[in-house]
């Protein structure tokens, strides 16, 4: 052996990654958790996001008590942080009226449109062919 040969170190085997032998079940099992590791993470950062809000929020309607002089505690503007982010994205039907009327009617417009054609399509006919 010449001493080239001898100072070249032996050729490695190839390693196989760690992932590289996994069956289907185990790599869709894998994916399923780093799913669920992000969705909680993301989960937490929106609470923290959160958290961030309120404190904002609550140190901005302290400033703008006392610049309109009124006698505000924190537990007072707490619990009305607290009951807004309750109610925040709540559905409340509207009252009853004319508006909610015509909304109705804006919305089912086609419907309303296409049955009154029919409709008088019909009494046109009627009046045609018996009148």
């Amino acid at each position: 052996m010449s001493q080239a040969q001898a100072k070249q170190p032996p050729a490695l085997s190839p390693v196989p990654s760690p992932g590289h032998s996994l069956s289907l079940q185990e790599t869709l099992r894998v994916m399923d958790v780093a799913r669920e590791m992000r969705d909680q993470r993301e989960q937490a950062e929106e609470m923290f996001r959160r958290d961030d809000l309120r404190v904002a929020l609550r140190e901005k309607l302290m400033r703008t008590a006392r610049l309109s002089g009124d006698n505000v505690t924190e537990a007072e503007i707490d619990a009305a942080i607290g009951q807004y982010m309750e109610t925040l994205h709540t559905y409340q039907d509207p009252e009853p009226g004319l508006k909610r009327f015509l909304a109705h009617c804006w919305v089912w417009r086609n419907r309303i449109i296409w049955s009154l054609a029919g409709v008088a399509g019909i009494t046109g006919g009627l009046w045609y062919f018996f009148g």
